[in-house]
């Protein structure tokens, strides 16, 4: 027979009477009728009762997304998380466009995204979450609902995850779970960064809850729970922010060693080398799954601007992360990453709930002081040894940002806290606790929307999708050309939905190589990590790279720049002023070699330097010119075919329809040797690592599978032996 904790251990506690049986009532005195009283109300415990309990508290979930998100549910011309700074209308809703459009035309899913920063693999951008199957959504609404689904969707993964969770671990009551949903899905923070626009924070962050229910069931049961664990930890990662998925899964590793020290204290070393064998099963299966994205990823980070110049420099002293815990907001220029307070309503619970079941809440407790010790960042001990111990752990900025796991702590905590708080009014009477339940959560809720107010940044969406006049011109005069932005003119968005190429461009991730060769072509230094080409600084407008930069007519045409934009005058005399609008002056670039070249090798040979770089009076048409590959043309008589593009692995280039090597100009333009005489050649994108994590993802849609059903011939096996299963079902 199975050694199981106390019912009220806060890691292998058993299902808070989910499942048990009813009472039998006793037998009725002699004379009496035996038949039972016509009920007024569902047994507790009893199907209808259920179903009322998780019913009216997916209604609770779901009016709080409603009343956080106004007027969003009701108005589609508003959007939460709308500003012309947020990732949503910057790199978010350009993604979405790129992925409708091409499915929508070439029915498959894009995997290079030419539209910003000179060009990007989109298959390995995180921001995009190509893989996550959410994400397809956008195949069949419009953007703007689309985004909304998925922003109030997540909400409500994450609140049903917490609610979940404080059911079946924690054995809290149906009020108190709700409890603790509400305070984790509608924390400050989380509402912070929906209303900045972080898309992908949000769906990563919403299966926190989830991961944990789950490690806490496969660590009970690894035969039945190690595949939904590995699920969900795939999901996390697909779901597109690294940092985030990164804490989640120190979040699954945390909690599943102090669920193990249980196991093995209390059900024995073959249950505790099941349990893990479980566990790390699920690492596996997670792993497998989400190759997919992570191996295209990997390749991407490996030659992008954060591999080279990211390092943690985040530092929060204890003072003011203690005030901040408590309300006093620190001033931020980013003001949802100085979140920290969980709410004073939730806070005061949570305390009660250390206090009235200390052999739960205490273990929590620690745990959200350990996380408490990450946030604070380089200035922390605890920070610079987990940096000292854990993989790139120190490669992040916004180290605040594993609050979040906090946060979740927080909330059960706050949950147990609600859990006393009932008991101790239900001595009163049903009527007291129905009363002064239905006032003390309705102040709750109203306490958590006014600690909320404003953060949700629901606004129109219109003026941010509309291209402006300075744009539209733009795009008119470039034609096929692609454009750069002094001063990153032209909007992202706009960009796409102009079907326009921008050399300039933001993203987290950027091609180290392009981004330092724009720096010469640009006219400008910046040693630090680049978010953007030009250096332009989301948050200081005023930068000095912006205003003082002179372009290289020259370089730029390399990589087929023809128009240039900016809001100062231009020196280059290859630079002929063409139009002004808005105070903007638009030029064209007499300079530019074209979208392919040819350029005379260097000595003996070799690739030319910079310097030396001229393209020769040769013909090279291009005939077909799509986001992943382009086609066309050559005659002359040899050299070096130059295609004006950012070189970057997974390119491949055909000449008369043999492969031929891609060579790398300074490691960023690509080009090819050509004989004298007529060629035709194509350039297209065919990257070798989407390829890869594909298969290894279809050996994990299979593995899963393999693992139920070997599992399930272990317990019939051992059934028809008349062995015992060793694990508890959950």
């Amino acid at each position: 027979m199975n050694n199981l904790p106390a019912p009220d251990s806060p890691t292998l506690a058993p299902l808070a009477g989910e499942g048990a049986p009813d009472a039998v009532p006793a037998p009725a005195p002699k004379g009496a009728s035996n038949e039972p009283p016509t009920p007024t109300r569902p047994r507790p415990g009893s199907l209808p009762a259920r179903l009322i309990d998780w019913g009216g508290s997916c209604a609770a979930l779901l009016l709080m997304i409603g009343v956080l998100l106004w007027p969003a549910p009701v108005d589609r011309a508003v959007l939460p998380g709308v500003s012309d700074l947020s990732d949503l209308m910057i790199s978010h809703w350009p993604s979405a466009l790129v992925l409708k459009d091409t499915v929508a035309q070439a029915h498959r899913l894009p995997l290079w995204n030419p539209f910003y920063g000179g060009g990007r693999p989109l298959a390995a951008d995180p921001l995009a979450a190509l893989f996550y199957p959410p994400t397809q959504l956008v195949n069949l609404l419009d953007v703007r609902d689309y985004f909304f689904v998925l922003l109030a969707g997540h909400l409500l993964l994450a609140g049903l995850g917490v609610l979940v969770l404080g059911r079946l671990a924690l054995r809290l009551s149906p009020p108190a779970a709700l409890v603790a949903a509400l305070a984790f899905m509608a924390t400050p923070r989380l509402i912070g960064h929906l209303g900045a626009g972080h898309v992908t924070i949000v769906q990563t962050v919403a299966w926190f809850p989830w991961v944990a229910l789950l490690c806490w069931a496969t660590v009970r049961d690894p035969a039945r729970w190690a595949v939904p664990l590995g699920g969900a930890l795939a999901l996390m990662a697909l779901a597109g922010h690294p940092q985030m998925a990164y804490y989640g899964g120190l979040l699954a590793a945390g909690l599943s060693l102090a669920l193990l020290s249980v196991r093995g204290r209390t059900a024995g070393g073959r249950a505790l080398a099941a349990s893990v064998a479980g566990l790390a099963a699920a690492g596996v299966l997670a792993g497998l799954l989400a190759a997919v994205h992570l191996v295209p990823l990997l390749e991407f980070t490996a030659h992008s601007t954060r591999e080279q110049t990211v390092r943690s420099t985040d530092a929060l002293d204890l003072l003011p992360f203690l005030g901040a815990l408590v309300g006093f907001r620190i001033p931020s220029p980013v003001p949802h990453e100085a979140i920290f307070d969980p709410g004073l309503g939730i806070l005061a619970l949570a305390g009660v709930g250390v206090a009235a079941r200390r052999r739960a809440g205490i273990p929590i407790v620690l745990g959200v002081a350990l996380v408490a010790g990450l946030a604070l960042g380089v200035s922390s001990p605890v920070y610079r040894l987990a940096a000292a111990v854990l993989p790139s752990f120190d490669l992040f900025r916004g180290l605040a940002r594993i609050w979040f796991v906090g946060l979740l702590g927080i909330a059960l905590l706050s949950g147990l806290g609600a859990d006393a708080v009932i008991a101790a009014i239900r001595r009163s009477g049903e009527r007291t606790l129905a009363a002064v339940g239905a006032v003390g959560g309705i102040l709750l809720a109203i306490s958590l929307i006014v600690a909320d107010q404003g953060l949700a940044h629901v606004d129109a969406v219109q003026p941010r999708i509309e291209p402006s006049a300075l744009e539209r011109r733009a795009a008119e005069i470039a034609g096929t050309d692609r454009i750069y932005g002094v001063q990153r003119n032209v909007r992202q968005l706009p960009a796409v939905e102009l079907h326009v190429d921008l050399a300039d461009g933001w993203d987290p991730l950027l091609i180290q190589p392009y981004v330092t060769f724009m720096q010469r072509a640009g006219g400008y230094s910046f040693p630090d990590y680049e978010l953007a080409v030009p250096p332009f600084e989301v948050y200081d407008p005023g930068y000095p790279t912006s205003r003082a930069a002179q372009p290289d007519a020259r370089l730029l045409g390399l990589f087929d720049i023809g128009t240039v934009l900016s809001r100062v005058p231009l020196t280059d005399t290859r630079l002929v002023q063409v139009d002004q609008v808005d105070g903007t002056l638009i030029y064209r670039n007499q300079a530019n070699a074209g979208p392919a070249y040819l350029v005379a090798p260097g000595p003996g040979g070799r690739l030319p330097a910079f310097a030396d770089l001229q393209p020769l009076a040769a013909t090279v048409r291009v005939t077909a010119r799509q986001a992943e590959q382009w086609s066309g043309t050559i005659d002359s008589r040899g050299g070096i075919l130059v295609f004006g593009t950012p070189a970057f692995p997974g390119w491949v280039a055909r000449l008369d329809g043999q492969p031929v090597p891609l060579l790398a100009i300074d490691g960023v333009l690509p080009a090819v040797h050509v004989p004298s005489g007529a060629h035709r050649w194509v350039y297209s994108y065919a990257p070798a690592s989407v390829r890869l994590g594909a298969g290894l993802s279809l050996a994990g849609l299979a593995a899963g599978p393999a693992w139920l059903i070997g599992c399930a011939l272990v317990v019939r096996r051992r059934t028809a032996t008349g062995r015992p299963r060793r694990a508890p079902p959950i």
